[in-house]
């Protein structure tokens, strides 16, 4: 199974939002029917966003902790020497 770069994603999105934010301005003589298809764009990156950030904080918490590896490897080279 393919890993997936959460982190990359996140950052796609973010730019996304930009980009919309940005149209969203630019486009606001367009009609109601542009910038409603542009807000409804906009509120799913933020969906999106949050879908990531709360894989992102599951990741995490999932992760061993670095420190108590080493600390086991000091104990057990203290134990042979």
């Amino acid at each position: 199974m393919p890993s997936v770069n959460l982190e990359l994603q996140l950052k796609f999105l973010n730019e996304l939002d930009t980009a919309l934010a940005e149209a969203l301005g630019r486009y606001t003589d367009e009609g109601a029917e542009k910038l409603a298809e542009l807000e409804y764009m906009q509120r799913e990156v933020t969906r999106a966003r949050r879908v990531i950030n709360d894989r992102l904080k599951v990741t995490d918490a999932e992760k061993p902790s670095r420190r108590a590896p080493q600390k086991d490897e000091a104990f057990r080279e203290a134990a042979f020497s």
